[in-house]
């Protein structure tokens, strides 16, 4: 499920795994060219702005509550987050898609080298650019999420590589996944908070570091400073999206419930996977919920130091986020049967309170 959103913004958290998660076939994958019907390849700005356009539309069709946070940034702003999210999205989609989930794991893990080459090539280009002085090239015949996000990397300074990679290692770890035919148990598991937490940042906490750069922050406050925040946004995201699919990820062989507080709910993995909802279960959700909630809290401190024009969008994704851990109190806590989301009229509905947050900074 990679973060919406943090701070920055996560959110893409993964689909969110993430932000996420519509199951469709989606098409194969596209050359901004052939996206976008009519334009010239050797028109670089047209090729580019064609891959812009596929990445808010990959965006919008893939978490419509990212999207709608994204709509509060400044347009460069809101288009380089976009860019980063469909890259975000691609890998995840690379390892979870219908398409993935119907082929040889081998597939995934060619595609996912392809995708780290890719980026190792992007970042690379832009420090001989950086160094020489001479503009990067572009390719377009590549994917509109690489052209975009090259394009982002070219223009945002302070832009690392290696949170990027944290996130593709993150999917390799689920990729891994297999279940014990013996036990019904998936492969990986979580045998304590440090250990999902791990999990959590590197595929939704990373996003916090990616889009930072491009969000920038407030004077007086370094990228440093604001990096713990907006890393603490993106697990609380991810946490909240685990906690809304245990039932989805059940039926595809995942756990990501810490072993540790299924125990101590007197529950075991093979229960949460039956989908057995008692008064132990609410137990364990409901830990799992406040220290989400722990963690959006902590990422409140962050919001200050982010530029003046960042602070709405971001409160904006942890506050529309954050509703869904009431929705699975309200769901009953049965998040097996039972779906949280939030309708267009409650996200409508949170912005004017947060207004003046995003004003003063808190």
């Amino acid at each position: 499920m990679s973060a919406a959103s943090a701070s920055g913004l996560a959110p893409v958290a993964r689909h969110p795994r993430g932000a996420h998660r519509r199951r469709c076939v989606r098409p194969a994958r596209a050359s901004a060219t052939s996206t976008a019907h009519g334009v010239d390849p050797t028109d670089e700005e047209a090729v580019l702005e064609a891959a812009y356009t596929r990445c808010e539309r990959n965006t919008k069709e893939s978490s419509a509550t990212f999207h709608f946070a994204t709509l509060l940034m400044r347009r460069e702003q809101r288009r380089s987050v976009h860019a980063i999210y469909a890259w975000c999205r691609e890998l995840d989609e690379t390892v979870d898609g219908v398409e993935a989930l119907e082929s040889p794991k081998e597939d995934a893990d060619v595609k996912l080298r392809a995708i780290e080459r890719d980026l190792r090539a992007m970042f690379a280009e832009q420090d001989r650019a950086t160094t020489t002085g001479a503009p990067g090239t572009r390719d377009a015949t590549a994917a509109p999420e690489t052209i975009a996000l090259a394009d982002t990397i070219r223009r945002t300074p302070g832009l690392e590589s290696a949170p990027f990679l944290d996130m593709i290692e993150g999917m390799r770890q689920d990729l891994a996944v297999t279940v014990d035919a013996s036990t019904g148990l998936p492969s990986v598991l979580y045998k304590d908070w440090p250990d999902l937490r791990r999990y959590c940042y590197q595929v939704a906490g990373t996003v916090g570091l990616m889009t930072l750069p491009v969000m920038g922050t407030a004077d007086g406050y370094t990228m440093e400073q604001a990096a713990t925040p907006g890393i603490e946004l993106g697990i609380a995201l991810q946490l909240t999206n685990i906690l809304r699919d245990v039932g989805e990820d059940a039926k595809r062989g995942r756990l990501y419930l810490p072993l540790d507080a299924i125990e101590a709910a007197g529950m075991t993995p093979t229960e949460v996977l039956n989908g057995v909802v008692d008064e132990r279960y609410v137990s364990l959700i409901e830990g799992e919920i406040r220290r989400a909630e722990e963690h959006f809290e902590r990422a409140q401190e962050g919001v200050k130091m982010l530029a003046p024009a960042a602070r709405l969008p971001v409160l904006a994704a942890a506050e529309i986020y954050g509703a869904l851990l009431v929705k699975v109190r309200e769901n009953g806590y049965d998040n097996h049967t039972k779906r949280a989301y939030t309708t267009t009229g409650e996200k409508l509905g949170a912005l004017p309170g947060l207004v003046g947050r995003a004003w003063f900074g808190r």
